[in-house]
């Protein structure tokens, strides 16, 4: 690769927009990424361009797509960089006086428990830390946590790349979940009795199964499915006014039995624990400001 040159003409901050463009192949989200205009990232990318004396990417439909120049530059040029990258943000301090938001993905019981123990803490200094509902697939997570979009994301699934890292966040357990009224079912539950009442059931947007089939070892039978919802809340007030029972996450189940009238029962299977991760970007592993939000979550969650 011959690049016509000085030493002195080289731009760091232009090589950085090109790796970025290079890796979604779209200026309009490199734009986003790097919180630039796209006229700002098209005028970056002609200025290397001209000091190149060639091409990096040529139309392709509606899109662009990388030169032969542009594959070779990327592959040698984004592994000294992304060291570059990570070494300054090793070595950067991190004060909460600085104005930062933070953005976390998580699930729902997750939210419920933190929302209020983040509204109470009095350490945050001039940081926010907002949590959004988690994505429908993996795969769009771990594309919000490549764009920054997210700081992190709150799972459960232990699943990494070589791009991404987890770290241990907390467990909980299921719990079935019936009114205090139920005519039938008083402070226990057998598995026969089980399949013989209606249920309220829960589907896991991620996988499209159901909470029970999840964390359970054995395999559920069909069930008679009186409704079925998106939300714990939901699926909690309605077990709370009807017969039917329901399963939920005991954490949540102990914060809202009182308030939807519920009794909380063991589950008549074998159940398996849910073991909440912290995953995010390896290119913040070491970063200080993704560290003290690491460990900020973890004190929430701790003693």
């Amino acid at each position: 690769m011959a690049m016509y040159m000085k030493l002195s003409d080289f731009d760091l901050n232009l090589m950085r927009v090109f790796l970025t463009v290079y890796r979604f192949q779209s200026i309009t989200v490199a734009a986003e990424v790097l919180d630039l205009t796209q006229p700002g990232v098209s005028g970056a990318l002609k200025r290397l361009q001209n000091q190149l004396g060639q091409q990096l990417f040529v139309r392709d439909g509606r899109g662009i797509a990388p030169t032969h120049l542009a594959h070779e530059m990327a592959r040698q040029i984004e592994p000294a960089l992304e060291a570059i990258e990570n070494t300054l943000n090793d070595a950067q301090e991190f004060s909460v006086e600085g104005k930062r938001r933070f953005v976390v993905y998580a699930t729902e019981p997750v939210m419920l428990n933190l929302v209020p123990k983040i509204e109470a803490d009095k350490s945050l200094g001039n940081c926010e830390i907002v949590l959004s509902p988690t994505t429908v697939t993996e795969a769009q997570l771990r594309e919000k946590l490549n764009l920054r979009q997210a700081d992190l994301a709150i799972e459960f699934s232990e699943s990494s790349t070589s791009s991404y890292f987890t770290q241990p966040f907390f467990s909980d357990q299921i719990c079935v979940i019936a009114s205090k009224q139920h005519p039938r079912i008083q402070g226990a539950l057998s598995a026969l009795e089980y399949y013989q009442e209606k249920h309220i059931t829960l589907k896991l947007r991620r996988e499209e199964i159901f909470l029970v089939d999840y964390f359970t070892k054995e395999h559920i039978q069909p069930r008679k499915v009186a409704a079925e919802c998106e939300s714990l809340l939901a699926l909690m007030a309605l077990v709370g006014s009807s017969e039917s029972i329901g399963m939920t996450s005991l954490n949540m189940a102990k914060q809202f039995s009182e308030q939807f009238g519920l009794q909380i029962l063991p589950v008549p299977f074998s159940s398996l624990p849910v073991n909440y991760v912290l995953m995010g970007h390896k290119r913040e592993q070491n970063s200080k400001a993704n560290i003290w939000l690491r460990d900020k979550l973890l004190s929430y969650v701790q003693g």
